[in-house]
């Protein structure tokens, strides 16, 4: 059975390195992305488009949402769910995940992923490059957490939550749903949901515009 990977950019692209290294690919593979008439291909890759197709396309039944927006993977990965597309999830060979962790579909583990013992990670979810995962942490849907985050032990970080590279969670500490913590920030108690939060200890800076919540509008690229 053929297998789509949603939009072409980095993300995309990494996510079908994850898959040639972690399985081989021996079914053909397809991009689709709303730029699909000017890129043609990528990596010897077709691109088809535009992605709202792909919902109603029978060739491709295994679907990976790689999207690095979380806003635009949940609204994308909504729209294919009711389409009856089967969500692939990810993982790269060099990742150490517990067997007692959970995994949701359409996630990705990148290489150098820590994933500890009874953690819960949800659908759609980035874990990026080198970060760890504590143990009993929950990672709900659509969040994504960068390269080199490190969560301590039983932290829940909210669903389309956004970690920027290198932040530090100490452990039981909550990032609300959809908030944005920058990089480089050492998050010391809880943040609540919807804000953009920054610094050493992390901070609230000001609550999330309108525009940067969760929409059903845009494109996917």
């Amino acid at each position: 059975m053929s297998i789509a990977i949603v939009g072409a950019g980095g993300h995309g692209r990494v996510a079908l390195e994850c898959l040639e290294l972690s399985c081989g690919i021996a079914d053909e593979v397809v991009f689709y992305d709303d730029r699909w008439e000017h890129l043609g291909a990528v990596d010897g890759v077709p691109v088809f488009g535009p992605v709202e197709s792909l919902a109603s396309d029978a060739r491709f039944e295994r679907v990976f949402v790689g999207i690095g927006d979380n806003r635009a993977r949940r609204r994308i990965s909504l729209l294919l769910e009711r389409g009856g597309k089967t969500f692939l999830t990810i993982r790269h060979p060099k990742t150490t995940i517990s067997p007692r962790a959970v995994i949701g579909e359409g996630t990705i583990t990148v290489a150098g992923t820590v994933v500890n013992r009874d953690a819960r990670v949800g659908r759609d979810v980035i874990l990026n490059t080198v970060c760890s995962i504590g143990h009993d942490c929950v990672v709900d849907d659509y969040a994504q957490v960068s390269p080199g985050v490190n969560l301590g032990g039983a932290c829940v970080v909210g669903e389309g939550a956004f970690l920027g590279v290198g932040v530090k969670v100490v452990p039981e500490a909550r990032i609300g749903a959809w908030s944005i913590v920058g990089a480089g920030s050492v998050v010391l108690g809880d943040l609540p949901e919807r804000s953009l939060c920054v610094g050493a200890p992390a901070k609230v800076v000001r609550p999330l515009r309108e525009d940067e919540l969760p929409e059903l509008g845009g494109s996917a690229g």
